[in-house]
């Protein structure tokens, strides 16, 4: 059972390759409610002058992280989120989500963590997903993922780009 795991995992994991003067924006999140987990958030992105949409990938299926990777410099908006908890996906593509995350501007070559969110489903909430901040600093285990010599991404700074208040953004 252990090697099977272990097989689907490595044959669905995300390969992260630098590609041109592109960058790379990463994303956490666990989530909670009923007696079910989730792990892993994907995001939406749109570029506000192109209109070119990139969506995020789980580094794997039961991972917490996942990137969007070789994204053009722009500006972009956060679309969409969507949160798995169990068996349900919770979804938010309301103009709440690009007031939530605000404008994003990507420049060439730069790294880039959204930060480590965590969802909580109330009892009696209604299907509601509250999705918080949890951590601003992008976890050590998901910096070296992105971070070695097959990559192509050298050692250095991400730009934080985590919403700077600690309001709760609503996911259905």
């Amino acid at each position: 059972m252990i090697l099977i795991v272990l097989l689907f995992n490595s044959c669905s994991s995300v390969k992260i390759l630098k590609q041109d003067n592109s960058s790379i924006i990463a994303i956490s999140a666990t989530s909670s409610g009923l007696g079910a987990k989730g792990f892993g958030i994907l995001i939406t992105m749109v570029n506000i002058d192109t209109h070119e949409i990139y969506k995020s990938k789980s580094l794997s299926p039961v991972s917490a992280h996942s990137v969007i990777q070789n994204i053009r410099p722009g500006k972009y908006n956060v679309q969409k989120v969507e949160m798995p908890v169990g068996n349900l996906m919770y979804s938010n593509w309301s103009e709440s989500v690009k007031t939530y995350f605000g404008q994003i501007d990507i420049e060439s070559n730069s790294k880039y963590y959204l930060g480590d969110f965590t969802g909580t489903r109330e009892i009696g909430s209604k299907n509601v997903l509250r999705l918080k901040i949890k951590h601003r600093e992008i976890p050590e285990g998901l910096r070296e993922k992105i971070e070695n010599e097959k990559t192509g991404w050298l050692k250095g700074d991400f730009i934080n780009l985590s919403p700077n208040n600690n309001e709760e953004l609503l996911v259905y």
